[in-house]
């Protein structure tokens, strides 16, 4: 029975936030790809554990007392092989894929990526040290997870509508920023933490909460925010041009005079002014 609870206790908060995820997407993914997403960023901790071992040895994070030090080799060590991995997933799986028609599309994508990661870390954490590791993981780390990811596909979002727009340096800089921010992100959660071993408590437990917070507000407005852009990137840009404002915010842009469909939802509109399906304005 134990067993069985700390297994529950372990997967409970993947699931919950996965399906928090799930739920805001109004056009739903394919299960079975969200599953395949899911298992790979589950089976990335294999190749993560290899290279946080190797690279562990030469950038350790334990036994260091300086702030700086710490820092930059837990970003080498721990972030950017971990947050690489799953980016690694979310590219070549959902990111190129021709289900990814929306721009929260790659959020969801991203998100089931690290909660499979985060899924076999937790289980092995939980079963290694019991319930209060279960309580604080599900509290922080799960959701650490979940923000990195958020952060992931927000800019992989942008990557996507300056691929279509045929912005192929803003694309490169954004897949940049969309590794890059999500690894920096996590550094700082975790070099705290590693820190705060150290016995650097006062001062640096309140930044860790004053960090944690803040990072699950910005992230979690993101969700709210993107998940109502229903915009269809696939539909009639020879009629338009979609763009992203500095907010993320999708915008279209008409090309021609003769609209004859709705670049959101792709019903027919010629001769109106707002789409009759979905209410888009159309010019």
């Amino acid at each position: 029975m134990y067993f069985y609870l700390l297994f529950l206790a372990a997967i409970l908060p993947v699931i919950g936030l996965g399906f928090f995820i799930y739920a805001k997407d109004v056009n739903k993914e394919p299960s079975l790809l969200l599953a395949k997403i899911f298992f790979l960023g589950f089976f990335s901790a294999i190749p993560v554990v290899i290279a946080e071992l190797f690279v562990g040895e030469l950038l350790p994070t334990e036994g260091v007392s300086n702030f700086i030090i710490i820092f930059i080799n837990t970003f080498f060590s721990v972030a950017l092989i971990e947050e690489g991995f799953k980016w690694l997933v979310t590219k070549k799986i959902g990111y190129n894929n021709k289900e990814f028609d929306e721009i929260y599309d790659v959020i969801v994508y991203s998100v089931f990526a690290s909660l499979g990661f985060a899924c076999i870390e937790n289980i092995l954490y939980v079963f290694s040290t019991g319930f209060k590791t279960a309580i604080s993981r599900a509290i922080f780390s799960v959701p650490g997870h979940a923000c990195f990811a958020i952060v992931m596909g927000y800019f992989l979002s942008r990557a996507k509508v300056n691929n279509i727009n045929g912005s192929k340096k803003l694309e490169k800089k954004n897949l940049l920023l969309s590794v890059l921010i999500p690894s920096l992100a996590h550094t700082a959660f975790d070099a705290i933490l590693f820190y705060l071993s150290d016995g650097n408590v006062i001062y640096l437990l309140i930044l860790f909460f004053i960090f944690y917070g803040v990072l699950v507000g910005i992230c979690f407005g993101i969700v709210g925010n993107v998940s109502k852009l229903q915009q269809n990137l696939n539909n009639n840009f020879a009629t338009g041009v979609l763009s992203a404002d500095s907010n993320g915010n999708i915008q279209f842009h008409p090309t021609s005079s003769t609209i004859k469909y709705c670049p959101v939802c792709g019903r027919a509109v010629q001769g109106y002014h707002f789409c009759p399906s979905c209410g888009f304005h159309i010019d």
